[in-house]
């Protein structure tokens, strides 16, 4: 598809374009940030960016720039180098707080968004009831397991959250409820509004995991009126090994760090200690430094791209996804196929297992595509579902990504129908 770049809109479709020109002010180029993207450079399909993104220049020489020449602790010294590092790495918490609609102090740096759901867990030890959607990745569904009483909220095959049982858990008591925004397996799309209404009539918290949703779709804190957030660098572009917890001040005297030691103390006598404010208090130990400001590039590039420019070319990609997916004989979709839903698809191919069909894609035509349970075990186990292959988008994909991947998956699927 072309893109244009329009004096009125950020990157659009022609059609779409609100001078309805291809001339006068507008120069028209053809999927630009694909070239950012050094590791396409080898002609394969990368169709997996549900698991972790490719990384765009910028980021790859912010986190150069760091390990080159840039070395040094933050918050740490005064001299030059270690004040530049220090400035780059607060412009990253900056940058997600204008991007998850926050302010720079409800951004807590954490080693990823595990970490960050394990920071309200650990530091809210006093939970007894809460509730979770059974189709959470694990990451958001182990660590409430071991709370006294947690409620599975069931989900119907399209993801939709059963709000009956949802509401009847608020009722008994729940104190909070962990939901993701975005289903990795289904591609489901969470209605946070009318979970973080519910959550509100019975002054219960709200933790969303937007891990797969942050790049292109990010929830706004106040805006929900969310309490907590957990995201990760790596499925936003960014280096892996960092992530966040975007939490409402408000939590802040509520919650207890779970890791203790250097730069959370502001003190350490011998015989005592005392915590700096928040969100210090909440970061124990030195950070991931080069990826923590590596992410700050990742944040600048959308940002610069928009994004509701980049939701717009991801919902494209993924309705032309699931039209030329579902042509293919044999294959069964799981998720709702119309609508709002993230940049995936997963599927069933009859006669073929799903590991043996990623294979395959990837070593007929250098095709990355991830097979199994995708860390949603319990999702698969309520809707009684086999493993699945599944298909996920970014906005370095185009249109001829999947022209590859279905051309291979269409003649895997006629030989597994003999």
């Amino acid at each position: 598809m072309t893109q244009v770049r329009c004096g009125q809109e950020n990157w659009l479709s022609c059609a779409s374009c609100p001078c309805k020109k291809q001339t006068t002010g507008c120069a028209i180029v053809s999927e630009p940030w694909r070239d950012d993207f050094p590791a396409l450079a080898d002609g394969m399909v990368y169709l997996d960016s549900a698991a972790t993104t490719l990384k765009p220049q910028p980021v790859i020489d912010a986190v150069r720039w760091f390990l080159e020449g840039g070395t040094a602790a933050v918050h740490r010294a005064v001299h030059a180098k270690s004040v530049a590092a220090t400035d780059r790495f607060e412009a990253t918490r900056e940058a997600l707080a204008r991007w998850f609609g926050a302010d720079t102090d409800e951004v807590v740096f954490s080693r990823g968004a595990t970490e960050a759901i394990n920071l309200v867990r650990r530091g809210l030890p006093s939970l007894g009831h809460v509730a979770v959607t059974v189709m959470e990745h694990h990451s958001n569904f182990v660590p409430w397991m071991d709370v006294p009483r947690c409620d599975r909220i069931s989900v119907d095959t399209d993801g939709n959250v059963n709000e009956q049982e949802l509401k009847e858990s608020l009722a008994a008591g729940a104190q909070l409820v962990a939901v993701t925004h975005q289903s990795n397996v289904l591609g489901a799309v969470t209605d946070l509004r009318m979970i973080s209404e519910l959550v509100q009539k019975q002054n219960a918290a709200l933790l969303v995991d937007a891990a797969q949703s942050a790049s292109h779709d990010p929830p706004q804190l106040h805006d929900l009126k969310l309490d907590f957030i957990a995201c990760s660098a790596h499925k936003m572009l960014g280096p892996s090994g960092a992530g966040a917890l975007i939490v409402d001040r408000k939590w802040y005297p509520k919650m207890r760090p779970s890791l203790l030691g250097g730069h959370m103390v502001e003190q350490v006598h011998l015989d005592g200690w005392t915590m700096q404010s928040p969100p210090h208090s909440f970061e124990a130990g030195t950070p991931a430094i080069e990826s923590v400001i590596g992410w700050g590039a990742a944040v600048n590039y959308l940002q610069q791209l928009g994004p509701d420019a980049i939701a717009d070319r991801l919902a494209t990609l993924t309705d032309y996804l699931l039209q030329r997916l579902g042509a293919i004989p044999g294959l069964n979709l799981v998720g709702p196929v119309s609508g709002r839903r993230g940049p995936l698809a997963a599927f069933h191919l009859e006669g073929m297992e799903a590991t043996a069909v990623a294979r395959i894609v990837s070593q007929r035509d250098q095709i990355c595509v991830r097979s199994g349970y995708h860390c949603a075990q319990p999702l698969h186990e309520h809707l009684s579902m086999a493993p699945t292959v599944r298909a996920s988008l970014q906005l370095y994909n185009n249109e001829q990504d999947i022209d590859r991947f279905c051309s291979v998956l269409d003649s895997v699927a006629k030989i597994a129908c003999m």
